[in-house]
């Protein structure tokens, strides 16, 4: 039996659906991420709580996404610290209620 055309996994569809959004990113100036990542947790720590939960989800979503991302390639304590940070950012939203 021939063997058909290899099914997409999840990694490969998100890599796949994700990919314009993250040449955008890419292409913009080195600091722009980080800046808004920060802009994002202070935000979330300084603002109203219904406006600080949307800024700490945003973080924790795009910190969830590129550690998903990026997993197969980081050692062992590149992932915790991911793991770390989205646990961090939850902690913080929580906090936050």
């Amino acid at each position: 039996m021939p063997a058909g055309p290899a099914t997409p996994t999840l990694r490969a569809s998100v890599e796949r659906t994700t990919r314009p959004l993250l040449l955008r990113l890419h292409a913009l100036p080195g600091p722009v991420v980080p800046l808004a990542t920060v802009v994002l947790v202070a935000i979330g720590v300084l603002a109203p709580p219904a406006v600080g939960l949307v800024a700490l989800a945003v973080v924790a979503l795009f910190v969830a996404w590129i550690s998903y991302l990026s997993w197969p390639v980081v050692p062992a304590t590149g992932r915790a610290v991911r793991l770390a940070m989205v646990a961090l950012v939850v902690v913080l939203a929580l906090t936050r209620l």
